[in-house]
């Protein structure tokens, strides 16, 4: 599976820790790229998901990390608790990545959309015919 990554610094809820942490993310062109926040994400290619460019360029989606911290004896010592967290992109930049605890319909990589009332609500990641 090819994915893209961010690095940032997450506050892992388990260890109590800030960690730095590189997030595997499915948005843009799915490149095997290495982002930071503010890097601006790369539309063009062959297999970009979603398949285009949304409007604006706003999206969210959910990543998947591991605790880094040196004291955590595995990865699995913050499973499942820290795996996801939501990657934020405005105007085609990342703005923020944040540890998520919300609801998810069990999708891997799903995106995130933000509703109209402000609420989130998952949108599927099937093409649009």
């Amino acid at each position: 599976m090819t994915y893209n990554t961010v690095y940032a610094d997450l506050h892992c809820p388990f260890c109590n820790e800030k960690v730095t942490s590189g997030v595997g993310f499915r948005v843009g062109c799915l490149e095997n790229k290495s982002y930071k926040l503010g890097d601006k994400i790369n539309w063009q290619g062959a297999n970009c998901r979603p398949d285009e460019r949304p409007k604006d360029g706003n999206i969210q989606t959910i990543g998947y990390f591991n605790c880094d911290y040196v004291k955590c004896k595995t990865w699995s010592d913050c499973f499942p608790e820290v795996q996801q967290a939501l990657v934020t992109v405005k105007n085609d930049a990342i703005e923020k990545v944040e540890v998520y605890k919300g609801p998810l319909s069990g999708e891997q990589f799903e995106i995130i959309e933000p509703a109209k009332d402000g609420k989130r609500k998952a949108r599927s990641s099937s093409k649009k015919k």
